[in-house]
């Protein structure tokens, strides 16, 4: 693939990882591994289109820089926008409050860029770049049974295929989860449902004010914010032109199954919901009236895992597998980007075979905060624009309004308040995350010392190790490395 970056160097020793799940996640660490030249077969049980949606996702700038640094950032500007300003208006008038833009200032400081694309061409996108590397894809590859002490993995054709480590990025409803996890999980509902659809971008923007029109060049992403629902837009390129991506959120008593691979069948239950008060003037109304391929996906709540590492030390999960977050997030894609590239800078250090499940345990210590957090941040928006109508409402509308009249970015601080707004440094502290970064700190200042140790002879032992990096202690968990 054109612009794909190889890495400089490769790891001093290399080995076979099967990663199931040939979404973002797995196809992401599939390329983040085999540029430092591991071997990585990966196993999907979908035909390689089935499980590409088409509709869009926002790449924030976290994301966007390590995607860059990968090399992909020319193919991104083919097939993907840039965006600016973000525009917040009421859900039921349609009425603009205000705009936040991603000022030079912010993109400097992240060296990314916040830009919107489909998720069909993030994933061809990945996968040329993995293919491209080396990497052995295989779709219709429906994975039945793993056995993570024996690094084997049982396909529905009865072929068995065996690596040293096995990445599961099957998603939250994923067997690599329930394996980590030891048992069925409990999910309960959250009391929220996205439901995802498309439509036209010039039939959305008709009615727009002479403002927005303007703004529209900068390829804004749209917030509606309502009673007890919101709604996400954004424009997208699509073969037959431009859409927008629309998600469509909603409180209300939904059951725990829905997903994207669900059969586009809920427009009408998506009308339904429409606030009786939405004017039907609004461009909104138009473009849930006029929606595209609408699909209800579930919003639940998971478990917390306490360990992203199977006990064979030989099983790790990462992305929607490891640590869910609420589709239709901003971060929901980027926590699967990070997890692959800080993978792929863990195992460039691998030298000898005791290292291979140690950084399976390293990588849960580097990404758990990080997820945990950027989940907070989620909800905290999504909580944002769903707010019930009330005096913190009236709060929120009353403070956009007023910064909009005064020129001002609506998430910044007010000028009484001391700073920047609560939503604003949260949105800055993600986007400003660096994971390559944070896994070099994290080499330089344990991994090495480590390294070290085991290199001196004294800690080369047959078995695995899991090294916990609080207290500098080893547990045997009686696996080797094939």
């Amino acid at each position: 693939m054109n612009g794909v970056d190889a890495s400089s160097s490769t790891a001093e020793l290399k080995i076979h990882f099967i990663v199931v799940g040939a979404g973002v996640a797995g196809l992401a660490a599939a390329f983040a591994l085999t540029r430092v030249g591991h071997r990585v077969t990966v196993l999907e049980k979908g035909d390689g289109n089935s499980n590409r949606g088409p509709g869009g996702v926002r790449i924030p700038p976290n994301m966007s820089k390590v995607l860059f640094h990968w090399g992909l950032k020319d193919i991104m500007k083919e097939v993907g926008l840039t965006s600016h300003p973000l525009l917040f208006s009421q859900y039921h008038t349609g009425q603009l409050l205000g705009v936040q833009q991603w000022d030079d200032e912010l993109l400097r400081e992240t060296r990314g860029e916040f830009m919107l694309m489909t998720h069909g061409d993030l994933c061809q996108m990945l996968h040329e770049a993995a293919a491209s590397q080396g990497a052995e894809i295989r779709y219709n590859a429906q994975v039945v049974d793993i056995e993570p002490e024996d690094g084997a993995v049982k396909l529905a054709s009865g072929e068995v295929v065996r690596a040293d480590l096995i990445i599961g990025a099957d998603g939250e409803r994923g067997m690599c989860r329930r394996m980590v996890l030891g048992r069925e999980e409990r999910i309960q509902p959250s009391g929220m449902a996205l439901f995802d659809a498309q439509f036209g971008s010039e039939t959305a923007t008709k009615d727009m004010s002479p403002e927005e029109k303007r703004l529209l060049e900068k390829n804004p992403v749209y917030c509606a914010m309502g009673n007890g629902c919101g709604s996400t837009g954004y424009p997208i390129v699509q073969q037959q032109g431009r859409e927008i991506a629309f998600h469509h959120f909603f409180r209300g008593d939904f059951p725990v199954e829905g997903s994207y691979s669900d059969p586009p069948t809920a427009k009408a239950e998506l009308i339904s919901l429409l606030p009786t008060e939405i004017d039907p003037n609004s461009s909104l109304y138009h473009c849930v009236h006029g929606a595209d391929r609408v699909t209800r996906v579930a919003i639940n709540v998971y478990e917390n895992l306490e360990d992203w590492v199977h006990e064979s030390g030989r099983l790790l999960v990462i992305g929607q597998a490891a640590h869910p977050i609420a589709s239709g997030s901003i971060q929901v894609t980027a926590m699967a980007i990070e997890d692959a590239a800080v993978l792929g800078k863990l195992y460039h250090h691998l030298t000898i075979p005791e290292q291979a499940s140690e950084f399976l345990y390293a990588f849960h210590d580097l990404r758990r905060q990080r997820c945990q957090d950027v989940l907070e941040g989620e909800v905290s928006m999504v909580s944002l624009i769903t707010m019930e109508h009330g005096p913190e409402q009236e709060k929120r509308d009353n403070g956009m309004r007023a910064k909009y009249r005064a020129g001002k970015n609506v998430l910044e601080g007010d000028d009484t308040g001391g700073g920047e707004g609560e939503q604003w440094v949260t949105i800055r502290t993600i986007f400003g995350y660096d994971c390559e970064d944070e896994a070099d700190n994290w080499w330089f200042q344990w991994g090495l010392l480590r390294a070290r140790a085991n290199s001196d002879g004294q800690n080369r032992q047959s078995q695995m190790g899991v090294f916990s990096w609080a207290n500098m202690g080893i547990q045997s968990v009686n696996e080797t490395t094939t």
